[in-house]
């Protein structure tokens, strides 16, 4: 599974919009794959997650979390 997920420019600017419904079931697939490695009460839903636009990365204020989300890369496709 690639770790790389494709979102794409809106009207409103650069948003958490998926670039195709498959890149949003990859981001849930994703998500899938770290939750049995954090704890049972760490949510790690789309508002959950930290969308650092800037670097292109995902983030979370847990720790175990952060350290999982932060391989997975994001890539702006026009």
């Amino acid at each position: 599974m690639s770790n790389v997920i494709k979102l794409r420019y809106t009207d409103k600017g650069i948003g958490v919009n998926f670039y195709n419904s498959k890149e949003e079931k990859h981001y849930k697939e994703i998500i899938e794959t770290i939750k049995p490695q954090v704890s049972s009460k760490v949510s790690l839903g789309i508002s959950d997650v930290k969308w650092d636009l800037d670097n292109m990365t995902l983030g979370h204020s847990d720790k175990a979390a952060n350290k999982l989300l932060k391989k997975v890369a994001l890539k702006l496709v026009s």
